[in-house]
């Protein structure tokens, strides 16, 4: 007796569209933690390029300068912590990111930023 094996025309179906529902929410996601690990590296780089002694300012427009370049949207640069305690400055900063799947659904990223 010769045995069948594969899949039936209904599993396929089934298959393929959670291959495709995966493969959208996949798309939608990459750019959330593509921004967030650039914030990662701006929040680096500003605080080796930019002296101890600045203002707090200083440290967000610097952060700025990468944020137009880098095109992070979700940090408002008045939103940035900025703490010198001992000749180290420090920069913080929590924010959150919507992105719409379909109808009501959402979801929702909360990062919590730390240099």
């Amino acid at each position: 007796m010769v045995r069948q094996r594969g899949l039936s025309l209904i599993s396929a179906l089934i298959v393929g569209v959670m291959g495709m529902a995966a493969l959208i929410l996949g798309l939608k996601i990459v750019p959330v933690y593509a921004e967030y690990f650039a914030v990662k590296k701006a929040f680096t780089k500003v605080i080796s390029a930019t002296d101890v002694g600045a203002s707090p300012s200083d440290f967000r427009n610097a952060f700025q300068r990468f944020a137009d370049v880098d095109d992070i949207t979700s940090v408002d640069r008045e939103a940035i912590d900025v703490v010198k305690e001992g000749g180290h400055a420090s920069m913080h900063v929590k924010y959150t990111r919507t992105v719409k799947l379909f109808g009501p659904a959402s979801l929702l990223f909360e990062f919590s930023v730390d240099s």
